[in-house]
């Protein structure tokens, strides 16, 4: 009867450590966290986005920037970035530009979307012409991107 508790309190106690191994995050995640400057000041607000070069390494990731800085999230409950070669993109945007409906009045739905201004160069809100890379290994430094406000 001894060996039978024994081994039960065992059996549970390993498979609550398997339960614990996966609470952090997605397993070889690395924290990746850093800064947007936009023409040498912090960028105030806006989003980053990691698209890994290939998809089959990887996955994508966002953070959001708040007076400069972000932290990168693979997902809702999964802080940092799979290691490997990512394609960068950078959004800030003044939602205030888009044009409400007054009240009362039903959307179209045969209207094009309004336009919302960026606050920044578009060509950064595109992993194609942003130009921006990130290689993300584990025990990296914060990232630092500099954008310039020409186009």
């Amino acid at each position: 009867m001894k060996l039978w508790t024994t081994s039960i309190c065992l059996t549970l106690v390993a498979l609550s450590l398997v339960g614990c191994a996966e609470s952090g995050g997605i397993s070889g995640s690395v924290p990746v966290t850093g800064t947007v400057q936009f023409d040498g000041a912090p960028l105030e607000e806006g989003t980053v986005g990691f698209a890994p070069k290939d998809p089959a390494i990887g996955q994508p990731a966002t953070g959001l920037i708040k007076n400069g800085k972000f932290t990168m999230m693979t997902s809702a409950s999964s802080p940092g970035v799979i290691a490997g070669e990512y394609l960068v993109r950078i959004t800030s945007l003044d939602l205030g530009t888009a044009q409400a409906l007054p009240p009362g009045v039903p959307p179209n739905p045969n209207a094009p979307p309004p336009e919302v201004l960026s606050l920044i160069p578009k060509k950064y809100g595109d992993i194609k012409t942003s130009g921006l890379t990130a290689s993300v290994k584990p025990g990296m430094e914060p990232l630092n991107f500099e954008l310039d406000a020409k186009e």
